[in-house]
């Protein structure tokens, strides 16, 4: 199957409002999904990736530079990977995990935070339990959307 990761673009906006919507079965506008492109624009440390195939967004990919006060020290925060319900599901969980590994290598930083959270299908941490990762504690979300 033929794919592409590509940072998010300001036409993207619909589609990934309809796309994180299915996902996550609350309404997220596209103003919603425009004002944060806005923002990432504006923060060289955080991006927005898009997974495609065929021309259709099949999942998204969040990237955030966490640095210390003395900037010595930097994380990469991997804080969304969303992904539709397909055959190639798992394969294409594969390639955003790698991609976020090359983006963390690229930027050298000195390890990843892998943030997951819960989806419809609920099993999430437990089916994308990243290789080589170990369990640290959990964050607690209070959520407006």
């Amino acid at each position: 199957m033929t794919y592409i990761i590509r940072e998010a673009q300001p036409q993207d906006t619909k589609e990934i409002s309809n796309f994180v919507s299915r996902r996550t079965g609350k309404t997220i506008s596209p103003l919603h999904i425009e004002n944060r492109l806005h923002f990432i624009r504006d923060n060289p440390d955080e991006s927005l990736y898009v997974y495609e195939e065929e021309n259709q967004i099949l999942g998204t990919l969040g990237f955030r530079i966490r640095k210390a006060d003395d900037a010595v020290v930097k994380f990469s925060e991997i804080s969304v990977i969303s992904m539709e319900e397909t055959n190639s599901r798992q394969a294409a969980a594969d390639k955003l995990k790698s991609y976020a590994e090359q983006l963390t290598q690229e930027h050298s930083c000195s390890g990843m935070w892998w943030i997951t959270g819960s989806e419809i299908n609920g099993d999430s941490r437990n089916a994308q339990q990243p290789l080589g990762f170990h369990e640290t504690g959990y964050r607690f979300v209070k959520r407006f959307l």
